[in-house]
């Protein structure tokens, strides 16, 4: 083989190898010839292009951006930090590079897109709904679909499509902080209060019908004391009655026995007449 023929067949392979490209299945790719688009290749594989054309890659696959925190204002006038990131995807690589140039320029634009969404949306809601979440926990889904589809429409011309908007965390600044704490431990204080309160005024009702119960159960044991006494004093006198009935002057001589014993204690002195009526028994046992 000829140096001439040598010559020719290096400036071939050089050209087939400056002239074809592999396609990943991964990406999608834009060809530009000195600056200027002249097609977009997203099937995966071998192509060719001219040597002095370029090739861009952009990436075909779902794509994952993390914003910075951004600082909204909610609709009842609180300051909240929002950390949030947004998954998308490139569908037209020419638009993106006519607007952008690169897919790191693209991702910028398309975050400031989503950070004024997320403060248009979430500035109508209080902040109370958008912790909470709203009458069964679905506001902050239909917030996140919210803020997408009003993103996906200011980005249609960028070239891409925003398939999710989430919010990792929304916090409040360091300066609200204390402050927010400060009422949140207010109201618990408030609440315990308002429980202990609750537990002694139940506390009192029912130590008061445990003393009402107390007494009516005391009344009711006297009452049937009471009862038993009378009907016991009521046999004492049949049966004093009986022995009187029986004998008189053994009866008597009972009856002063009891008063000698209720009238005259220890260490009791008495200044009475020895032929008192009293003490008559001392004097003769018939107490005459």
């Amino acid at each position: 083989m000829g140096i001439k023929s040598t010559i020719t067949l290096a400036i071939l392979v050089l050209l087939a190898s400056s002239s074809a490209f592999i396609v990943d299945q991964r990406e999608q790719t834009l060809i530009l010839q000195f600056g200027n688009p002249k097609g977009v290749v997203t099937q995966p594989g071998l192509h060719f292009k001219l040597p002095w054309q370029t090739v861009t890659v952009f990436d075909k696959r779902l794509l994952e951006s993390d914003a910075s925190p951004n600082e909204v204002i909610t609709k009842d006038k609180k300051s909240i930090l929002v950390d949030n990131y947004t998954r998308w995807r490139i569908v037209d690589p020419l638009v993106v590079y006519q607007v952008a140039r690169t897919q790191q320029g693209v991702a910028s634009r398309m975050q400031d897109v989503v950070r004024g969404k997320v403060r248009e949306v979430l500035g109508q809601h209080t902040l109370h709904e958008i912790v909470s979440g709203g009458k069964e926990e679905r506001l902050r889904k239909e917030l996140m679909l919210s803020i997408r589809e009003r993103a996906n429409k200011d980005v249609k011309d960028l070239g891409i499509e925003i398939a999710d908007v989430r919010i990792k965390r929304a916090d409040l600044p360091a300066e609200n902080s204390d402050a927010v704490f400060s009422r949140m431990k207010a109201e618990r204080q408030r609440i315990a209060r308002e429980y202990r309160s609750e537990g002694e005024e139940a506390a009192r009702e029912i130590r008061a019908e445990a003393e009402k119960t107390t007494k009516v159960l005391i009344a009711e044991a006297y009452r049937k004391s009471e009862i038993i006494r009378g009907k016991a004093d009521a046999e004492v006198a049949a049966i004093f009655a009986s022995v009187h009935q029986k004998d008189p002057e053994f009866y008597a001589f009972v009856r002063s026995l009891q008063a000698y014993r209720t009238a005259v204690k220890e260490d009791t002195r008495l200044v009475i007449s020895p032929d008192s009526e009293f003490f008559r028994f001392f004097e003769h046992a018939s107490g005459k």
